[in-house]
């Protein structure tokens, strides 16, 4: 299982998966390729009748930075940048909707798109030492995948507006106490207390467990459906100035010519 993915680690255990984003050079930051495969690994598990996929990172210092910045600086039209966010956001809807309950095993860090990632699951277990932060205000850009909607509804939206509109970096207590993870563990033990969640979900009726999920989730579908509205902002803030001139300060280099300062 797994051998066909280049960007995921893939594990088939009873009744459950684990799927790795296995980018540790680049901090297991989402490409193209990787949202892909994420898309494919979910629906792979579901065929599989499991009961859980838990999605973690590689290593024990990053669950996912965000989006390969290297890669995304090459949307250089609205058109593409439209096309990034709603290949995502397709993704993330899936994972949120999906029958099987998704726990993102946050074994490090999260910044940016790694954390709309994050909040895209059902359930969120960190590491003691693990970060956050939505980053995409630093660099001159809004949340494109659901994000944004996800933080307001787990916490009150005066949080929210704070955490998003500054950029500003927390720890897992006071995600916790937050209400934006679940559980945290000591360091590397994020993937160990998700399987055992796992496994106590997949011990379960797995038909009893999808139809839990979708009387929890019957109410609120309809916060999911302008997607085209968020893509159009989020790529009116991709082409901007402010966007590109952060982008080149942050990695030099990544920016098209174009677009660079002068």
């Amino acid at each position: 299982m797994g051998e066909n993915f280049e960007c995921l680690l893939v594990e088939a255990q009873p009744g459950l998966r684990i799927a790795t984003l296995n980018r540790p050079e680049v901090h297991n930051a989402l490409s193209l390729a990787t949202i892909d495969e994420l898309g494919r690994a979910l629906a792979e598990a579901e065929a599989e009748e499991c009961a859980c996929l838990i999605i973690t990172g590689a290593g024990d210092r990053t669950f996912c930075a965000g989006g390969d910045l290297k890669e995304f600086g090459g949307l250089t039209t609205s058109e593409a940048a439209i096309a990034m966010s709603l290949k995502m956001q397709r993704v993330s809807r899936a994972i949120r909707h999906s029958p099987l309950i998704v726990i993102a095993a946050m074994n490090g860090d999260a910044y940016g798109g790694g954390l709309e990632l994050a909040l895209a699951a059902d359930i969120r277990v960190a590491a003691s030492h693990a970060r956050f932060g939505f980053f995409q205000v630093k660099l001159g850009i809004t949340p494109a995948w659901r994000g944004a909607i996800r933080l307001r509804d787990l916490m009150s939206r005066s949080r929210a507006l704070l955490l998003l509109a500054t950029g500003e970096r927390f720890g897992a207590d006071d995600a916790l106490r937050w209400g934006l993870v679940e559980r945290v563990t000591e360091q590397g033990g994020a993937l160990a207390a998700a399987t055992e969640l796992g496994n106590s979900i997949a011990g379960n009726s797995a038909l009893a467990v999808r139809t839990i999920k979708r009387m929890i989730d019957a109410p609120r579908r309809d916060q999911d459906e302008d997607l085209q509205g968020e893509a159009t902002a989020f790529a009116h803030a991709w082409m901007s100035t402010e966007h590109w001139q952060a982008l080149e300060a942050r990695h030099p280099g990544s920016a098209p010519k174009s677009q660079k300062a002068p």
